[in-house]
């Protein structure tokens, strides 16, 4: 009978202890789960970070990055503010109040700004005279007769900021457009990029990097005879285009904001960026912030 006991008494520690073993593994299978690296911004750079998605997760077996679907530029920066991404993405800089809460920004990126049409629309060049024109609503056919559709972007968009500084002109036409209530307005960058798309006749100003990351069936159109390609950009040529900053909270803190901005830095993703419209420039970090008034 005492064999029969002990016998007896050392089956439930056995088992107690395999119970033990067994939860740690499972304990070890829980914490080797990748830990999560969200992006989110401006929609013109969305497209060109997805591209580094596969390539940084196949590189980083212990994160995971996950770019999220447009916010904008300050509802990217707004999310980083409360916690709720790793790192922003912004087609602007900080501004001083940003910068002070505590954010740094990198400028990793610039692309062309180009005025993009369907490619059914029966043209291939405008100038920036045309282009005055067609915003002031003097203009609002095509040379063939078919109608012209201008696509907007809201009046405080930094895009629509961005043409204001192309001429007294423009600035002047801007304004006329914003107040013509019978334009389209395109809220977001992805919004803007399928109304170009889908409206016969269209034009309007599309960043060429998400034109092209996003595979969207549009046209960019030469400007006062210089195709808006990467090439000309980068030599001076095509001098119109716009920065993009990548931003994390108190420099590079988090282990998953440092991990992606080093790899952003690295020539493979470099190449992705470039072979899709955007010039790489780094992700070297900005210790005074940069912040914008």
């Amino acid at each position: 009978m005492r064999r029969l006991l002990r016998t007896g008494g050392r089956r439930p520690r056995a088992a107690a202890i395999a119970a033990v073993l067994l939860a740690s593994v499972a304990g070890s299978a829980v914490s080797a789960e990748p830990a999560q690296i969200r992006i989110g911004g401006t929609g013109s750079a969305l497209g060109g970070l997805r591209l580094l998605v596969p390539a940084f997760n196949a590189a980083n077996p212990d994160f995971e990055l996950t770019v999220l679907p447009s916010l904008g530029s300050g509802g990217g920066i707004k999310a980083l503010l409360a916690d709720s991404i790793e790192v922003s993405v912004s087609a602007r800089p900080l501004k001083e109040q940003e910068a002070a809460a505590g954010l740094h920004q990198w400028e990793y990126a610039r692309t062309p700004l180009v005025f993009a049409t369907r490619p059914d629309t029966p043209v291939e060049a405008v100038t920036l005279q045309d282009m005055t024109a067609v915003y002031a609503n003097e203009t609002t056919t095509w040379p063939d007769g078919s109608r012209l559709r201008l696509v907007m972007r809201p009046a405080a968009e930094a895009d629509t900021g961005f043409l204001r500084t192309l001429s007294p002109g423009m600035d002047k036409a801007v304004t006329t457009a914003t107040g013509n209530p019978a334009l389209f307005v395109a809220i977001n960058d992805q919004d803007n990029a399928t109304a170009l798309e889908d409206i016969p006749g269209s034009v309007g100003l599309i960043a060429l990097g998400q034109l092209q990351s996003e595979g969207r069936d549009l046209k960019p159109l030469a400007l006062d005879g210089v195709a808006p390609t990467t090439d000309a950009f980068r030599q001076g040529n095509y001098p119109h285009g716009k920065s993009l900053y990548l931003m994390s909270r108190s420099g590079i803190s988090d282990p998953g904001a440092e991990r992606f901005l080093a790899f952003v830095e690295t020539a493979e993703a470099q190449q992705l960026l470039t072979s899709a419209g955007y010039l790489a420039t780094g992700a070297d970090p900005d210790p005074a912030g940069g912040a914008a008034e």
